[in-house]
């Protein structure tokens, strides 16, 4: 049991890392798909805890995986972040998703893998068939990365 210890925290440091690094450059407007990917790809074969519910937020107030969810799938609904994180997760890191109670194999879930994998054989092929699977959401502002920016100062200023 002993040495159960020091790899769940390993695992539990190297997922404040990743968060560290994933709300860091989220937070300077740079985060994209490709380098998201990269830096999920890095932690890979680490042992890393992706479960884990983190505890840093965003400047626009958003969790390590709202964040994610936002960038690697912008019109998407948050209600199931949690969710949608950890397929983005096993599909960026190369691995299956994970068998757990939470995630779960619906037709929403098909949806995600395919959007993920840049299938489109599951969405409809014209405008009007699109607009009627869409499920009405509220509009949500898009990122800024100015919100909640201050002016740096220079030497000898105050």
């Amino acid at each position: 049991m002993a040495a159960k210890k020091p790899a769940a925290h390993a695992a539990r440091s190297l997922f404040v890392l990743a968060e560290r690094q994933i709300v860091g450059l989220y937070d300077a407007g740079v985060m994209s798909p490709a380098v998201l990917h990269h830096v999920i790809a890095a932690y890979a074969d680490s042992g890393i805890d992706w479960s884990d519910d983190g505890t840093l937020r965003t400047v626009d107030g958003h969790t390590v995986q709202e964040a994610v969810v936002l960038v690697m799938m912008p019109g998407r609904a948050l209600r199931h972040a949690r969710k949608d994180f950890m397929s983005v997760v096993a599909h960026l890191a190369g691995g299956e998703a994970p068998a757990d109670d939470e995630v779960d194999k619906d037709k929403d879930g098909e949806e995600l893998l395919s959007q993920l994998g840049g299938e489109t054989s599951l969405h409809p092929k014209t405008r009007a068939a699109r607009k009627a699977t869409q499920i009405a959401e509220p509009k949500r502002a898009a990122f800024n990365p100015l919100v909640g920016a201050r002016a740096v100062r220079g030497r000898g200023e105050r």
